[in-house]
């Protein structure tokens, strides 16, 4: 079968063509010759063909009537003339005939050549190719520079290059972040090498003239480098960047490097061998590497790096003390973090080192090197023993076509991030907008204003940012406040308060919210329980009855013999009824229960449940005064104080959990049984918000018996519609959400006062600012695509310019070979820039018309 490549000349290169565009057909049943039953005219009106792009893009032709054949040699549109007489054999076995396997056995309108099968296999057994990969190398074959233009259809970093012949064509009016060099540091341990056998007969032919660095002058740079070890004051991640520091066996125990942040184009001369890990040495020599690789007129660059806030702090240092280590003159680096690993730090890192709150980052993650590892990592065990030169060109043939295919596709990379950056700019804008509406102008100047300084003041002080961050004093526990009771005992004379009384008043409080956990289990049993019920809470009553009796016990120890004497509480058995009991924060399996039994009173018993608790609280203040325990009551209220953060604090996080499972796991469940368990989430969560809301509510109660009058004012109770879980809670930078859904107890400032309305101003102004970082985030990055897709039709036609120079220099001394591969390559260059700029129009369209 004809399934060799031709080239055309065009006068002055062979191009790429096919021998069906030059009127080549196959025919079939009649030993090459056409059949006499074959009529022009048929053509199957059903199939609409394959949707790709014709000549002069591909070697293809994109006709209806074409049968599509894979070979080894690539994909071949081949006019095949079925027989038509009235005894022929079926489609498919005509094809089978001739050698070809049909993919459809009704119309075949793909087939396959028994040799590619066999290679597949082969490769599939030896090399573990799957077919995924055999076909996409299948397609580079037939077009090395549209691969993805060949059916089915499936960004170099910012051109330097291409980026320096428009350099001269800066706008004045444009800010300066525009032009600066985004890079993204990481470290692969999985590129391992072991120590070479007879390193004297190593010869490097490529050293230093790809993307690994030259070897002598990195070696010398290791020899007089010092690894000191710096205290971390974050959290601890070296024991993930020393994972294999100890592997003696080995020569070099991974690499590291940069890329490009935007698009993940590793940077050449940029590429290092670890040691012993990963470290700081090893870094500081790739990363200047990279900043003075094409950055001629740039003087500023965002660098991206898991541990960017410790690596960062003494970077200039090490540069100025290494005779091997230099920056460009005047070039500002800005740290930051991936938006993956910063969640691996503590909280402040977040909001000083994350994209989002760095000015020209863009829509940057910072993580798009951990992407780049997976390609390296397949060829890594085959390298692992290959000789050191073998190696590094090895990897840098790798790194170079990964670099080839970025630049082939990043037509459909900017014109995808274009889409979704015209959209980010709308719906981010609308957010930012109506978030404004709610608040003063003088109030929206001064906050833009604090948000200009600290972002003016990051580089020298990074905790400017700090004001995205909520920055009121958070609530005490009752642990913290139990605390600080006992520690001032030593503090207060002798007779003024009982000592130990904290601790005994804490133990009741714990006894009364297990009462309030049982009496909630006990009302949802229902008038039909199960034995396993029963006896569960049966064995819970006991032991809690022990603690009780335990508790009374001691009660006369801080309220005197007055207490032996007193019955009053023995009138008090019902801690609480069916009415407080669904006053606040039911949940939602509550909703199930018929109304017959919600109706139902609960038995009242002298069941520990139901018991009275001999608090300071429960007694009453005027009684407590008599009996002289008037301290006990301020003990308490104090510990109330705490109890009441406490139960906050739990509702808040078991709101945010309900806000999350809605969102991620209840709304994406496709099947009932995924409903099922989604939902079986969320009632678990419900039972936990509904026992804090009761805990809540009964501390509140309390606080009322004691007289609490100004904590009252700041502990207000809770409604129904407070406990409403929203997307604001789970992701307070969402898109679209205002802050003045969220219920008041979201931001209470216990140390302000609390008859203002501070804490709910530092709340507003923290999720406005943070809202404003989106929208600016989003116009950067719509403004840099635009960018990046002149400068990428620049740089294609700067190298086709180029590449014709070239051919002109080769035709004046008759170098016909050189000439010809140079007319080749200008045409592919200029091929490139008319595919972005027809892309980009296309886009450009179809955003308009969504607006």
């Amino acid at each position: 079968m004809p399934f060799h490549r031709i080239g055309q000349w065009t006068g002055g290169f062979f191009e790429d063509t096919s021998l069906t565009k030059i009127g080549f057909e196959i025919h079939l049943g009649h030993a090459g010759q056409p059949c006499p039953g074959l009529t022009d005219e048929w053509c199957d009106t059903d199939d609409e063909g394959d949707q790709f792009t014709d000549s002069p893009w591909i070697p293809l032709v994109n006709d209806p009537r074409m049968t599509m054949v894979v070979d080894t040699s690539g994909l071949h549109s081949m006019m095949i003339r079925f027989c038509q007489c009235a005894g022929a054999l079926s489609l498919d076995m005509q094809l089978f005939e001739t050698g070809l396997f049909p993919a459809s056995f009704t119309s075949p309108k793909t087939a396959f050549t028994f040799a590619v099968l066999d290679d597949f296999l082969l490769d599939n057994l030896e090399c573990g190719t799957s077919a995924m990969n055999y076909y996409s190398k299948l397609r580079r074959i037939t077009s090395s520079v549209f691969p993805h233009l060949v059916p089915p259809k499936g960004p170099v970093q910012r051109i330097d290059e291409g980026r320096q012949a428009v350099e001269t064509n800066r706008n004045g009016s444009d800010p300066a972040w525009l032009y600066s060099r985004s890079l993204v540091m990481d470290g692969n341990f999985k590129a391992e090498h072991l120590h070479p056998t007879n390193p004297t007969d190593e010869v490097a032919l490529t050293d230093g003239l790809g993307f690994m660095v030259s070897d002598a002058r990195y070696k010398m740079h290791l020899s007089q480098a010092q690894d000191i070890v710096q205290r971390s004051d974050c959290n601890n991640h070296r024991a993930v960047n020393q994972a294999n520091a100890s592997r003696h066996r080995l020569e070099a125990t991974g690499i590291g490097g940069c890329a490009c942040a935007r698009h993940g184009c590793f940077v050449p001369h940029s590429m290092v061998d670890f040691q012993k890990g990963e470290r700081q040495m090893n870094m500081d020599y790739a990363l200047c590497q990279a900043l003075g690789y094409n950055t001629d007129g740039i003087d500023r660059a965002l660098t991206f790096y898991d541990i960017n806030c410790q690596y960062n702090k003494h970077l200039s240092k090490r540069i100025e003390d290494s005779p091997y280590l230099d920056l460009p003159w005047g070039m500002e680096i800005i740290p930051g973090i991936g938006l993956w690993h910063v969640h691996g730090h503590q909280d402040k890192c977040y909001v000083r080192y994350a994209s989002n709150f760095i000015t020209g980052a863009a829509r940057i993650d910072g993580e798009i090197m951990e992407t780049l590892w997976a390609p390296l990592n397949i060829i890594s065990p085959s390298a692992r023993g290959m000789s050191t030169p073998h190696r590094k060109e090895c990897l840098d043939f790798q790194m170079n076509d990964c670099n080839f295919m970025k630049m082939i596709r990043i037509s459909k990379f900017l014109c995808r991030k274009f889409k979704e950056a015209v959209q980010g700019v709308q719906d981010s804008r609308h957010a930012f907008d109506r978030l404004s509406e709610t608040a003063e102008d003088d109030t929206l100047v001064k906050w833009e204003a604090e948000a200009t300084a600290a972002e003016d003041d990051r580089l020298h002080n990074p905790s400017s940012m700090d004001i995205y961050e909520v920055q009121l004093t958070k609530a005490p526990t009752r642990k913290q406040q139990e605390l600080h009771l006992l520690n001032r005992q030593a503090q207060w004379p002798a007779g003024e308060i009982h000592r130990g009384a904290a601790t005994w008043l804490a133990c009741g409080m714990t006894l009364e919210e297990a009462q309030v956990a049982l009496l909630i289990d006990v009302k949802k049993m229902g008038k039909w329980p199960t034995d396993n019920q029963t006896l569960a809470i049966a064995r819970r009553r006991d032991r809690l009855q022990g603690q009780l009796d335990e508790f009374v016990r001691v009660a006369p120890t801080f309220l005197g013999n007055e207490f032996n004497s007193w019955d009053h509480l023995d009138g008090m058995t019902v801690m609480l009824d069916a009415t407080e009991l669904d006053s606040v924060g039911s949940s939602s399996e509550a909703a199930d229960r018929s109304d017959d039994e919600d109706q139902r009173d609960i038995p009242v018993e002298f069941n520990p449940e139901t018991v009275v608790i001999p608090l300071p609280s429960n007694i009453g203040i005027e009684r407590c005064a008599e009996w002289g325990v008037a301290d006990l009551v301020l003990q308490e209220i104090v510990l109330r104080e705490g109890q009441a953060n406490d139960a906050l604090h739990a509702v808040r996080v078991n709101l945010a959990d309900k806000a999350v499972l809605f969102r991620t796991t209840v709304r994406s469940a496709k099947s009932q049984a995924r409903s099922t368990r989604a939902w079986a989430r969320v009632h678990s969560v419900d039972r936990v918000l509904n026992l804090n809301t009761q805990i809540y509510a009964k501390c509140r109660k309390q606080l009322i018996n004691l007289g609490a009058d100004d904590l009252l004012m700041k502990y207000r109770r809770l409604e129904k519609a407070d406990l409403k879980a929203t997307t604001v809670v789970a992701d307070p930078n969402a898109r679209g959400q205002r802050n003045s859904t969220l219920a008041w107890f979201w931001s209470i400032d216990v140390e302000g006062d609390s008859t203002s309305n501070d804490w709910m101003n530092e709340f507003y102004c923290v999720h406005w600012l943070r809202t404003l970082a989106l929208r600016n985030r989003w116009e950067e990055e719509l403004l840099l695509v635009g960018r990046e897709i002149t400068w990428t039709i620049a740089f294609f036609m700067h190298k086709s310019q180029e590449w014709v120079r070239r051919m002109q220099e080769a035709n004046a001394k008759e170098i016909t070979g050189h000439r010809c591969y140079a007319a080749r390559q200008a045409q592919m260059y200029l091929r490139l820039s008319q595919h972005v700029e027809d892309s980009f129009d296309r886009t450009k369209g179809v955003a308009e018309v969504a607006e």
